[in-house]
């Protein structure tokens, strides 16, 4: 009965202090994402081409780096006739781009043509 005692008081014991640990696990702050989410990012520059058949759109920045962004049926588009398709007409146009970065591309959600 003795040995049952101790027994019970250890597995007690080591009960408290796992959950004495596993409470003062770090926490994200509200602002912070958690690892491995998707950051939102914002791009501006201008325009240099559409292409339908890829889903992409090509924009260089001020510093004349070009970024490629994949878009999808999902992105929003404001101005141009608020489509992509309106868009490929418009090279040299400023725009600001808000995307994700995912797997090694930049997929666009936000595309606006800046006025």
């Amino acid at each position: 009965m003795r040995n049952v005692s101790r027994l019970l008081l250890l597995l007690g014991v080591f009960a408290f202090a796992s959950l004495t640990f596993a409470a003062q696990a770090p926490k994200a702050a509200p602002g912070q994402q958690e690892k491995g989410a998707q950051q939102e990012k914002a791009f501006q520059g201008t325009l240099v081409k559409v292409d339908p058949e890829t889903k992409t759109l090509t924009a260089k920045d001020a510093q004349n780096k070009e970024m490629v962004f994949h878009y999808t049926e999902k992105t929003e588009v404001i101005g141009s006739e608020n489509s992509v398709q309106g868009l490929a007409a418009k090279a040299g146009s400023p725009l600001i781009i808000e995307y994700t970065a995912a797997g090694g591309n930049n997929i666009a959600t936000r595309i606006e043509m800046a006025r």
